[in-house]
């Protein structure tokens, strides 16, 4: 299912929005301050738990399909672009950054020295970025050049380059390793966290199409704490495809990216 448009949501998903249209409408009014009126504490505790429990109720029903339109934005050399398409997504942790930094250094992108550093300085094993592969369910160039303009413009990502992309000797480094890359996915949603925004971005979209003015975001991003199979790699974009160009809008970039 891709979240703006409806026309592929499941029918069960419809369903149950429908069925709590008047419920999820009423609180995005709140939301928007269009429904100035108090609400006494006791009423507003039951509506509270009366929406928490409906929005629970979608979680569950969604766990069973996927999301469409996944992008992942990254730097990645042709070996690991042929990985990735035949054997999915790994979850990252500092073991499976130090491997590539091995492999890379086997291949002669990396002297000893560098390597070394970069295995032993990086925020790879972090609490949140272990076992996390994070997706934008829109297309990137709605997050601007300064959203996605680091993940694209230096290998090993946002765990290694945070560490080292000022470095006068390795920053330029990982720079040159690689290419600007989008790995496209459809995501289990079972696989995302308990509790993100999908469920709130799904009705509000839903609201919208029914006519809603809200200035509340439907953009969803979110984090697949399973492995994404090679099965569910719809395509990996190169930076020299015209598709990159059109999904990034890089080509107005200052600098270009390279």
């Amino acid at each position: 299912m891709l979240l703006n448009d409806e026309t592929t949501w499941p029918v069960d998903v419809v369903q149950y929005l429908e069925h709590y249209h008047d419920l999820f409408l009423s609180w995005a009014l709140r939301r928007e301050e269009y429904n100035a009126a108090p609400m006494a504490d006791e009423d507003a505790r039951a509506v509270a738990f009366e929406y928490d429990r409906a929005v629970y109720g979608l979680h569950d029903i969604l766990r069973n399909y996927t999301l469409d339109g996944g992008y992942h934005c990254t730097r990645l050399t042709e070996a690991e672009i042929h990985h990735i398409a035949s054997s999915g997504m790994q979850l990252p942790n500092k073991a499976m950054l130090c491997d590539r930094i091995q492999t890379i250094q086997d291949a002669g992108l990396l002297d000893p020295p560098v390597a070394e550093r970069l295995r032993q300085i990086n925020q790879a094993d972090e609490t949140n970025r272990a076992g996390m592969i994070w997706f934008c369910f829109y297309p990137p160039h709605i997050a601007g050049q300064g959203g996605i303009e680091r993940l694209l413009r230096s290998w090993g990502g946002e765990a290694l380059y945070n560490s080292h992309e000022r470095d006068s000797l390795i920053g330029p480094i990982l720079m040159s390793i690689g290419k600007p890359c989008l790995i496209e996915a459809t995501v289990p949603i079972a696989s995302f966290p308990a509790h993100t925004f999908l469920e709130v971005h799904l009705y509000r979209q839903f609201l919208i199409n029914r006519g809603l003015q809200t200035t509340e975001p439907v953009h969803h991003e979110n984090r697949a704490t399973h492995p994404i199979p090679a099965r569910s790699i719809k395509r990996i974009v190169r930076f020299e495809e015209p598709d990159f160009v059109t999904l990034t809008n890089c080509s107005i970039w200052t600098p270009p990216l390279t």
